[in-house]
C-alpha cells in the first residue's frame, strides 16, 4: 500500500472505523496526534488495513 503520509490523514478523516492506537510509552508516537491511518488500531505494520477500508475510501479523494 505505501501511500503518502497526506493520502493516510486524509482516508482516516473519511473512515468511519478509525480507532486511534493508545500506546504503552506515551514517547511513542507514530504519526504525531494528527488522525492518520498510521495511528489507526485496525492497520497493520505492513500497512495493510485489516478492515480493508483504504482502498475505497482512497479511490474516492483521487
Amino acid at each position: 500500500m505505501h501511500s503518502s503520509v497526506e493520502t493516510y490523514h486524509e482516508v482516516a478523516e473519511r473512515c468511519s472505523a478509525y480507532d486511534k492506537k493508545h500506546y504503552q510509552d506515551s514517547f511513542t508516537n507514530i504519526a504525531g496526534d494528527n488522525k492518520s491511518c498510521l495511528n489507526c488500531r485496525h492497520f497493520a505494520d505492513d500497512e495493510y488495513c485489516r478492515l480493508d477500508l483504504y482502498d475505497p475510501i482512497a479511490e474516492n479523494i483521487k
